[in-house]
């Protein structure tokens, strides 16, 4: 199974939000900057089976704008134990919940991202906003996980931007997470 890790994009920060966390929104430029990064998700070809989202409202509009990029609006779900607190124990719930895809993509938030990649991998991850981790799972379990690739918001936005191809670019290719072939 491949679990795809994408942190929501650029927020408003919570110095300058008076409202509940939960309903923080994203910047007009997370906005946009969201839009270039789906983008370069679609022309990688990236196709989940699943699209989860947490319910916080950046993560949200994270997800939507994605969604419609990748054409994968009727995949897209909610999934309350992906706020705050999201961890392993979670994670099983919802690996169990999905057992039959193939790829399953989380749009949520750090540390808990970070957290995760970091028990099923071993590895120490940033994750930057609007950033994105694939994993592979050979089984559903800890240390039985490899970190395929990662992308930071910086570089899928730049491929969108210079409109690239993504094997011009030597992106990863999203099935088998190998640089494209130019």
């Amino acid at each position: 199974m491949e679990l795809y890790f994408l942190r929501h994009g650029q927020s408003v920060p919570r110095s300058e939000w008076s409202g509940d966390d939960e309903t923080r929104p994203l910047t007009e430029s997370g906005v946009s900057a969201m839009a270039h990064e789906a983008w370069t998700l679609a022309r990688l070809g990236l196709t989940p089976d699943v699209l989860i989202t947490s319910p916080l409202e950046r993560a949200q509009r994270t997800a939507e704008i994605l969604a419609s990029a990748l054409g994968l609006e009727g995949r897209l779900s909610t999934e309350r134990s992906l706020g705050k607190g999201f961890g392993m124990k979670q994670l099983r719930r919802l690996l169990r919940r999905h057992s039959r895809a193939g790829s399953i993509m989380l749009v949520g938030r750090n540390p808990e991202f970070t957290t995760i990649i970091h028990k099923l991998t071993g590895g120490h991850v940033a994750l930057s906003k609007g950033g994105i981790a694939r994993v592979h799972l050979a089984a559903r379990k800890s240390g039985s996980a490899e970190l395929v690739w990662l992308l930071q918001a910086d570089e899928l936005i730049s491929l969108a931007l210079n409109n690239s191809s993504p094997a011009s670019a030597a992106a990863p290719d999203a099935e088998s997470g190998e640089p494209a072939q130019g």
